[in-house]
């Protein structure tokens, strides 16, 4: 039961972490982004996580930004610098995309990625996860209440028993 608990309030908490880490680096105007397809591989990995500067939306060449096309975000390189526009390239794409990216259109600079984190985030999002984490909290709760009256209910009976036995002499 120890054991249960002990997994419950860790998995609960590096959620609550995880939870925080991100509400912060939103506050400093760092959004997350999962990485869904292999267009920027061996650069950032299928199912890791990027994170975007959305107050840096100049970009150079070379860099990586973070860019909405009509209702899809897309991570790709800057490869030239256009007149109005950028011209982007996944990195394991063969040709340029087809499309120029408009200075409206990026949301920011890549700052940082870390591999794999996106496909958890992804997980973390998904209806039935949020139950189950839900659950877990719940659970966690209620194996703490049950232990602490099994403790209670030991220590009444442990002084019963000390007052029930003690001999005078």
């Amino acid at each position: 039961m120890k054991l249960l608990k002990w997994i419950l309030n860790g998995f609960t908490g590096l959620i609550v972490l995880f939870s925080v880490l991100l509400f912060v680096l939103r506050l400093a105007g760092i959004c997350p982004y999962a990485v869904l397809s292999g267009s920027m591989e061996p650069e950032l990995m299928t199912g890791g996580m990027v994170f975007t500067n959305t107050r840096d939306r100049i970009a150079e060449e070379g860099d990586i930004i973070t860019y909405r096309l009509n209702e899809v975000t897309v991570t790709h390189r800057v490869v030239r610098i256009g007149q109005d526009s950028y011209i982007t390239k996944g990195d394991a794409n063969q040709q340029e995309d087809v499309n120029p990216v408009l200075p409206s259109q990026i949301v920011g600079t890549v700052c940082f990625s870390l591999p794999y984190l996106g496909a958890a985030a992804s997980f973390l999002q998904n209806r039935a996860c949020i139950l189950l984490i839900l659950s877990a909290a719940a659970l966690s709760v209620l194996l703490e209440s049950i232990s602490g009256k099994i403790m209670k209910k030991e220590k009444e009976s442990t002084k019963s028993y000390r007052a029930e036995n003690h001999y005078e002499n």
